[in-house]
């Protein structure tokens, strides 16, 4: 069990007493500065989020008035927090500022002052679970999605993995958890998801948790209720693109980064994470809920080109992103050619995701690209984007 030894200082008032005669014949402590620095502090181990410490006790004459027992100071490259430690403790649990070089020092302290600082120790503290992403929003998509966006968590508390998502039908007492969706969201800088197969009139209960190499974090929650929608024509959309995007399996991914020599503190098990599908998830309109997977990946595609180097054809990404303070539509496709062609290539609309992967792509060639939001029949094209040519070596 931690030891919860101490009390947070935000604000100490002390107040002094003179060790003299007064008028009345009656005398009081005079509060000089505490000679003794404590000495032999140690780190002994740490428990969850708090450093276990302990040092040795100081002699009583070397506090020079009445002993209040000891100041705790801890501290990073950006945050400080102090604690007041009774006389007769000399062990104690603090807790660390995770993911970072953290330095203790323990001085004395009397009813007037704090006395010369210890040696200070420093240690790498570990990781502990990401705090929560705090703004979480939602969107209709025509009549049966929704687009959810979030902001990455004000204290990852490591290194952030990605975002768990929970989506599950919602009913007068919680959630019936036999229509639980989970889809593991990769990448800290992946805050939006689209989420269909969502029926009008039934209320949803969404949840999203940040994950580290320390495991997942506080949930935020959300609830989803689709409206009535006539389609109609979407407003203009846009979107980004990343050359060259690299698919990486879940297991392997999370192996990777919580592997960096950058990861102070090396657990003795990697990380396990439960096997979900990574493509997407939608509620299946069957009874029994099952989930079904859809492909997001298009296949390979044959360009009218001259036979160009090997490692100039990658997978590029193409973001979606949807004009939700207006008409977003409900779906997109996209229109892309080299440019100087004439003839455009079209993708199948794709009704799941919020994106979609270009296999093939000519990375060292420039590429015109379109992207065309749908809203039932109705189509509204993006401002055209021009890649550029990425030279690989």
């Amino acid at each position: 069990m931690p030891l919860k030894t101490y009390a947070v200082l935000h604000l100490v008032v002390l107040f002094s007493q003179v060790y003299s005669e007064r008028n009345d014949g009656s005398s009081s402590i005079r509060e000089l500065i505490p000679l003794q620095a404590p000495e032999n502090l140690t780190l002994l181990n740490f428990d969850d989020k708090d450093v276990i410490i302990k040092w040795e006790a100081v002699s009583p004459e070397s506090v020079r008035g009445t002993f209040r027992g000891y100041i705790v100071r801890i501290w990073n490259h950006g945050l400080s927090q102090v604690y007041a430690v009774a006389p007769d403790v000399t062990k104690t649990a603090v807790q660390f500022f995770p993911y970072s070089k953290n330095f203790i020092t323990v001085s004395v302290r009397n009813d007037k002052y704090v006395g010369p600082r210890s040696a200070a120790v420093s240690f790498d503290a570990p990781q502990t679970e990401p705090g929560m992403p705090y703004l979480f929003e939602q969107n209709q998509l025509g009549s049966k999605s929704a687009l959810l966006q979030w902001s990455k968590p004000s204290h990852p508390n490591g290194i952030l993995l990605g975002y768990n998502l929970y989506c599950s039908e919602a009913i007068d007492y919680g959630i019936n958890e036999k229509t639980t969706v989970h889809e593991f969201i990769q990448g800290a800088d992946n805050t939006q998801a689209k989420i269909t197969g969502l029926k009008e009139g039934q209320k949803y209960q969404i949840e999203i948790a940040a994950v580290n190499c320390a495991g997942e974090g506080e949930h935020n929650t959300l609830f989803v209720e689709l409206e009535y929608h006539q389609p109609y024509p979407p407003s203009m959309p846009s979107f980004k693109y990343k050359i060259n995007y690299n698919i990486t399996n879940k297991n392997d991914f999370f192996e990777k980064e919580c592997s960096k020599p950058r990861y102070p503190y090396v657990p003795q098990t990697t990380m396990k994470i439960d096997m979900f599908d990574d493509d997407f998830y939608v509620l299946n309109e069957t009874d029994d809920k099952i989930l079904t997977p859809k492909s997001t990946t298009l296949p390979s595609e044959n360009i009218n080109e001259p036979k160009t180097e090997e490692h100039c054809f990658v997978k590029t990404l193409i973001k979606w992103i949807p004009d939700v303070d207006h008409n977003p539509g409900e779906y997109f496709y996209i229109k892309y050619r080299i440019k100087g062609q004439k003839e455009w290539t079209e993708t199948l609309p794709e009704l799941s995701e919020d994106y979609i992967i270009l296999n093939q792509f000519n990375g060292c060639k420039s590429y015109e690209i379109i992207i065309v939001a749908m809203d039932g029949g109705y189509k509204t094209e993006s401002e055209l984007q021009e890649t550029p040519v990425v030279v690989f070596v």
